[in-house]
């Protein structure tokens, strides 16, 4: 049997300037609903269409700063035959909200065969479930914090353990994947 360890770059960001865009999020995700009523989804919570990009600008703003990190990211290179540096173009895949209220949570998966994924908090609190990469060598677990940015390699197994504040945990999730019309 061959056991795995994964080290791997997860990159956390908080980012700012975000007041006014946080309530338009949340208010374009309930608007949004659920459109799986928790089948066909690891996420067993409110979870929106997978399109929400082309539907919400909201939606695009917050992908457009995750290709932001995942193209400053060190795995995010690629070079020609020379050995000369190319940059990895990404386009938004899929984007989708999250809303987690008492005793929901995300069980154990990941987002292959996209190449980057994210996860922006739009409401939450340090009490609120973290989200946890349980096969790194330490695993990892990262409180959500409201504006926080994370940005991992989508091959990268992941969860939200069972949320046990009374508020909403307000999340939106996306995959960046390989641009390979504009690839070099």
């Amino acid at each position: 049997m061959i056991n795995f360890a994964q080290d791997f770059p997860v990159a956390i960001e908080q980012l700012t300037n975000t007041e006014q865009l946080n309530p338009i999020l949340e208010k374009n995700i309930k608007e949004s609903g659920d459109a799986f009523e928790g089948r066909n989804s690891s996420a067993k919570c409110l979870m929106t269409r997978w399109d929400m990009h082309t539907v919400y600008e909201s939606f695009v703003l917050v992908s457009e700063k995750a290709m932001e990190i995942a193209d400053s990211c060190p795995v995010a290179t690629k070079t020609d035959t020379s050995g000369n540096p190319l940059k990895v173009p990404l386009y938004l895949n899929d984007t989708w909200g999250l809303v987690y209220t008492t005793g929901q949570s995300a069980k154990v998966h990941n987002h292959w065969p996209s190449l980057w994924s994210y996860t922006y908090c739009v409401s939450a609190c340090e009490e609120c479930s973290p989200l946890v990469f349980p096969n790194a060598k330490e695993p990892l677990s990262v409180t959500p914090k409201t504006s926080q940015m994370i940005v991992f390699p989508s091959w990268l197994q992941h969860e939200v353990p069972i949320h046990k504040c009374e508020h909403d945990r307000i999340m939106l999730s996306g995959n960046l994947n390989m641009d390979k019309e504009n690839a070099s």
